[in-house]
């Protein structure tokens, strides 16, 4: 008698951007797959507000609950990489996360959920890009704020000798 699980899709809900295209590909995973999908919320303190936050979600992305894949709410409370690898925990599990495409520089300055849930999980990991609009409206909010910082610099003076 064959005792495996049965796969599941987990996704990581946020209402970001990259957040609501997650959640849209993990519905279509479940459909895919023929599963229920898990939607996990994971905050740092339980406030009254966290359990409309998943239906708020599913409202923005999709316009409410899709009516034929079962999903499971789920509010958790820990470390937001940790919690998502930890509950997806099963080989045949696929966790699907969301990333804002901030690249490599990016993330050498900031932890990078999407980063640490590849390392921790122990099933697939599908990581979801924001749409390029998103990602171009991000990098054009960053550019102006960094060429300020660097304009009084001359690049060519030498450098002192201390």
């Amino acid at each position: 008698m064959d005792h495996s699980p049965v796969p599941r899709v987990f996704v990581g809900v946020d209402r970001s951007i990259p957040g609501l295209a997650a959640l849209r590909f993990a519905v279509a995973e479940a459909r895919r797959r023929g599963t229920d999908l898990h939607a996990v919320r994971v905050v740092s303190v339980l406030t009254l507000t966290e359990t409309s936050e998943i239906d708020a979600a599913f409202e923005e992305a999709l316009g409410g609950m899709p009516a034929d894949v079962v999903v499971h709410r789920e509010l958790l409370i820990g470390s937001v990489a940790e919690t998502l690898a930890r509950r997806a925990h099963n080989p045949d599990d696929v966790l699907i996360v969301g990333t804002d495409g901030a690249g490599r520089w990016h993330g050498l300055w900031s932890r990078s959920i999407s980063r640490d849930c590849l390392r921790r999980a122990h099933c697939p990991v599908l990581i979801v890009p924001g749409p390029q609009m998103a990602i171009e409206v991000r990098r054009r909010r960053w550019l102006p704020h960094h060429r300020e910082l660097i304009s009084g610099l001359d690049f060519d003076a030498p450098i002192p000798q201390s």
